[in-house]
């Protein structure tokens, strides 16, 4: 007999009774209409506009999306966040241009280094000592990188961060502007910040030139699904729309567009009927969690310290330092014991994403599944290995791009210092390059690989392929 197994395997998740605390936020289409979506799965035929050149109903949509987020001009992303990253980059920076980029940045940014042949001035977030985590970053770095790389092109910048940590986007913009460069935001994380008051402000709101939103991942809308929004005339929009269109598919799926048009007409006249309820039952959750002994939840108390300007209360982010059990092993348990399946999980915490999509019993779930399994936990004093999340000055000696297509080889790990990495090296937590394409490897490096990995060798740039 034939079979089907993706379709079978997410067919059989629907029915596990498993709540999800994880994206994307429709949270299994527990919000907006559930009919069958392939009857939106149209093309560009007569009266459907086209994506790269809308004239009619997309450009309407889209002007309507401006107006509710905040923008001067907003563009569906049907690529998802990626695809609105590397079109900003491409779209501001030409080639063998420097990008001041913070190092926490999603892949995606490093990647659009590499497509444009682009050469990244890394600042690192401060850290949070006490969790072992990264926090935000400081207008202060900003400013000092920018005189120390007077020649960059823009400043990239990821607020919130997958923790829900902003930094100060207002001041940061000011700087940027003051030394004539362009702010992008990396606001994947943040779609719903403009919808209610006790989220942070938005970075459109604070002055940032361009900002990437992914709706699927806190508002209740399809995977994929993504804008990207402009304000001002410091960007080159036309190139950045040329852009997308390089990277995009040429067949922009109408479901996706059809769907956030419809996300959009539902926050506008139904914003406050779906967030007061939602922000009630987060506040009971996060309120009654404090009240733990062993699971920390992690929350305001972080406002204005290691350079986070404001936490996202809708995301869930629970240290696990001081307990017996690991955070892999608390996400386990819930998923197990609970069907609970949280977004992420580390050593030291894990992370669950919530959205208006999210039921009252869904939160009292999980509510009383960590009271319960908090009780049965030891504490185990120890402090957070800050040794993990150090990151030395980068020393750059080629291109990101340069690297990537430079001859390589696999080397011993202990004979690596000296050479220069041809690939990532990223760990998570933190779930930033430790190494990046194109940089020198250092008997730091060699050691914290050593450390956090059972790893023995390691890419390189072959001699001579410089």
């Amino acid at each position: 007999m034939a079979e089907a197994p993706l379709y079978e395997r997410l067919m059989q998740y629907n029915k596990e009774d498993i709540y999800p605390f994880h994206m994307p936020g429709h949270k299994l289409g527990k919000i907006l209409p559930s009919s069958c979506l392939l009857n939106l799965d149209v093309t560009e035929v007569k009266g459907m506009d086209n994506l790269y050149e809308p004239e009619e109903v997309i450009a309407k949509a889209q002007k309507l999306l401006a107006k509710t987020f905040g923008a001067e001009e907003t563009i569906f992303l049907v690529n998802g966040s990626t695809a609105g990253v590397i079109a900003s980059i491409l779209g501001v920076c030409d080639p063998k241009d420097q990008l001041i980029l913070a190092r926490n940045s999603h892949h995606s940014a490093h990647h659009g280094m590499i497509l444009g042949d682009i050469t990244p001035c890394y600042i690192n977030p401060k850290i949070i000592e006490p969790y072992g985590l990264l926090g935000g970053i400081s207008s202060e770095d900003v400013e000092e990188t920018i005189k120390r790389h007077p020649k960059a092109k823009a400043v990239f910048i990821t607020s919130p961060t997958y923790e829900g940590f902003t930094s100060n986007i207002k001041e940061i913009a000011r700087i940027a502007h003051q030394y004539n460069k362009i702010l992008i935001v990396d606001e994947a994380h943040g779609a719903h910040f403009n919808f209610h008051s006790s989220f942070p402000k938005t970075a459109l709101s604070q002055g940032a030139d361009i900002v990437i939103q992914s709706l699927h991942k806190t508002l209740p809308a399809l995977t994929q699904c993504a804008l990207i929004h402009f304000h001002g005339t410091r960007a080159n929009r036309d190139r950045v729309k040329q852009t997308l269109r390089m990277i995009q598919t040429s067949s922009p799926s109408y479901i996706f567009m059809g769907m956030m048009d419809l996300l959009r007409k539902t926050l506008d006249e139904q914003k406050e009927k779906l967030f007061e309820p939602y922000i009630a039952n987060l506040m009971h959750l996060r309120n009654t969690l404090k009240e733990m002994n062993h699971i920390l939840l992690l929350g305001e108390e972080l406002n204005k310290q290691y350079a986070i300007e404001e936490i996202d209360i809708s995301r869930l982010v629970f240290y696990t330092g001081y307990t017996n059990l690991s955070g892999v092993e608390i996400d386990r348990l819930l998923r197990n014991k609970y069907k609970i399946q949280m977004e992420l999980s580390s050593e030291i915490h894990f992370i669950g994403i919530s959205s208006i999509a999210d039921t009252k019993e869904g939160f009292e779930r999980l509510l009383n599944s960590m009271k319960e399994i908090d009780q049965g936990l030891i504490f185990n004093q120890k402090n957070a290995d800050i040794d993990n999340i150090l990151y030395p000055p980068s020393e750059i000696i080629i291109s990101p791009r340069e690297a990537f297509y430079a001859p390589k080889e696999v080397i011993p790990l202990e004979d690596a210092e000296g050479k220069v990495s041809s690939n990532f090296v990223v760990f998570y937590p933190p779930g930033i390059p430790l190494l990046s394409p194109g940089e020198k490897i250092t008997k730091f490096h060699i050691e914290h690989i050593k450390r956090r990995k059972n790893e023995k060798t390691i890419e390189v740039i072959r001699r001579g392929g410089l």
